[in-house]
């Protein structure tokens, strides 16, 4: 079983130290979510919440996943990054596929998109994307993407994009894993068909018995069933030895440890983070 930190809103300008302490604990990598932009009010129903409601506010710390991500490479070795999840259709296909191929040059292909396609409406208007279009959008960027990191000219045209002979560089030296996120069929869908595995919002045991079946049944029967699947999925109850033994039964292949914000509260110090995490070593990394 791999575990990952998440390190969603925490302070920007700790998250090299921190980057250094998980790999000496023994963590597989950082996670770290994002929104370019929250806004003050929003209808948008939030979809991983009872209520509808997020739990995050515009005064959140949202920094750049892949500036971050270059920054933590520079302090350490063997880490790993993910992002969860990178709203991928508010982007360009063409900047998005470089600026991930210059991440993962730079860190050396320790980096996997996890991504999604949005959920936050206002978000969206913001930058002029439809957000009724936003799951078409996301494929197709995902289709562009994978072309352009093979290195040659690339021409494109659907709804979305027009590409006439785009090649860029750099270009990665390994295929950049991607994984998809979100629980909607057209999410589980992405994730086995389109991506190399995927990444849960937050699910309790007794959902993931279902689920976890389920989308390895999926990828068996997809013409992608003979490629590795990875299953991170972070849990609403307590992450025991006992509940990790579960986890494994079922085929997942990560899981995380919370956010600081959540696990020991929005006042945290850095040294704060490293107990806590320090913490979590003990009990499962050892």
């Amino acid at each position: 079983m791999d575990f990952w930190q998440v390190i969603s809103w925490c302070e920007t300008e700790q998250i090299p130290a921190i980057a250094m302490h998980a790999e000496q604990l023994g963590f597989k990598g950082l996670i770290l979510a994002e929104h370019i932009y929250y806004p003050a009010k929003t209808r948008s129903r939030y979809y991983y919440s009872a209520d509808g409601v997020s739990p995050q506010t515009p005064d959140m710390e949202f920094p750049d996943p892949l500036i971050s991500f270059a920054a933590a490479a520079a302090v350490t070795r063997t880490l790993e990054f993910m992002t969860g999840i990178y709203v991928v259709p508010l982007r360009h296909p063409v900047e998005l596929a470089k600026n991930i191929a210059t991440l993962s040059r730079l860190s050396d292909n320790r980096f996997s998109l996890g991504l999604g396609s949005g959920w936050l409406k206002e978000e969206f208007d913001q930058f002029g994307v439809d957000f009724s279009r936003r799951g078409r959008r996301t494929d197709a960027m995902l289709e562009v993407m994978r072309q352009l990191w093979r290195g040659a000219e690339v021409s494109y045209a659907d709804e979305f994009f027009t590409l006439d002979r785009v090649k860029i560089r750099p270009i990665p030296s390994q295929s950049v894993p991607l994984v998809g996120g979100g629980h909607s069929p057209a999410a589980l869908r992405r994730a086995v068909e389109l991506c190399d595995g995927w990444y849960g919002p937050g699910n309790t045991l007794e959902d993931l018995e279902t689920l976890v079946p389920n989308l390895l049944a999926m990828r068996k029967a997809s013409p992608r069933r003979e490629e590795p699947f990875q299953i991170v999925a972070p849990l609403l109850e307590p992450l025991t030895p006992e509940a990790v033994a579960r986890l494994s039964a079922m085929g997942v292949s990560g899981t995380v440890n919370y956010p600081f914000l959540f696990g020991i509260g929005p006042e945290a110090t850095l040294d704060d983070k490293k107990r806590y995490m320090d913490s979590f070593a003990r009990k499962l990394l050892t």
